[in-house]
């Protein structure tokens, strides 16, 4: 534990100085490939960054592999470990505070922590290893309740998108091309009514128009011109499944008037 801490100062001021550089990791059902990062065999604490996934291989029961994330006090962050497909990898992992204490553990049949509130500032250790199996694997950490944002595409308005969260804690991401003082209309239906979603809508400049849990939304007149981003995801990454996304582009709404009433 001691080399634990003498490495969480390193590590601090590396990753302060350094950013790997990503590589493309394809995903499914249509989403946009990936960065991702591989993990260096041997590497003392390579550390890690948000969104961006490290891709790595377990290749026996006494594997372990080490990484790195800083964070800062009271922030809310994610971390999560998945076998590539066609592995055999039952995967785990163990997080360790800067003071060496451990703090988390994520383990089978979902190995990922989510929505770890950081209690102080500093580099947090991840030891990777397998609860059994060996194989090739993904680690991810990001900010609040998400793991990966998968990059849908473009909205076409009027028309039914098809959407799918593929695993927990994943977050569908669509964007639309809108006119200011355009009044719309989205939708978004579940494929299950089991299916519990969440729907943000995010204008040009970053600012969170609305979340709706549901998703629907009758009626919102748009501020500005620009490209607005639309975010699908299930509250505390508890479910998947696919779904409907529609937006209608409602046109000019009558103007109400008011004026004396003549008898």
């Amino acid at each position: 534990m001691t080399r634990i801490l003498l490495f969480v100062f390193l590590m601090t001021l590396g990753m302060l100085l350094t950013a790997p550089s990503p590589l493309s990791h394809a995903q499914s059902d249509a989403a946009t490939p990936t960065p991702f990062m591989r993990a260096r065999p041997n590497a003392e604490f390579q550390p890690l960054q948000r969104g961006v996934p490290i891709i790595g291989e377990i290749r026996s029961p006494d594997s372990v592999e080490r990484f790195a994330v800083f964070a800062a006090a009271n922030e809310v962050i994610s971390l999560g470990m998945f076998p590539e497909e066609g592995s055999t990898l039952v995967p785990r992992f163990e997080v360790y505070a800067p003071n060496g204490e451990r703090v988390a553990i994520g383990s089978a049949p979902f190995a990922a922590v989510i929505g770890y509130r950081v209690p102080a500032t500093g580099a947090y250790i991840v030891f990777v290893r397998a609860e059994r199996g060996r194989g090739a694997y993904s680690f991810w950490v990001n900010s609040g309740e998400t793991l990966r944002d998968l990059q849908r595409g473009t909205i076409l308005p009027e028309q039914p998108m098809q959407g799918k969260l593929l695993r927990r804690a994943d977050r569908d991401v669509w964007q639309v091309a809108l006119q200011s003082g355009t009044p719309i209309e989205v939708a978004l239906e579940p494929e299950s009514p089991t299916l519990n979603l969440t729907l943000e809508i995010i204008a040009p400049d970053g600012t969170l128009l609305t979340a709706v849990p549901n998703g629907d939304i009758p009626l919102l007149y748009v501020p500005s011109n620009g490209t607005y981003t639309f975010r699908v995801y299930s509250p505390q990454a508890a479910a998947i499944g696919a779904y409907t996304l529609r937006l209608r582009l409602l046109g000019a709404l009558p103007t109400p008037t008011f004026g004396s009433v003549i008898g």
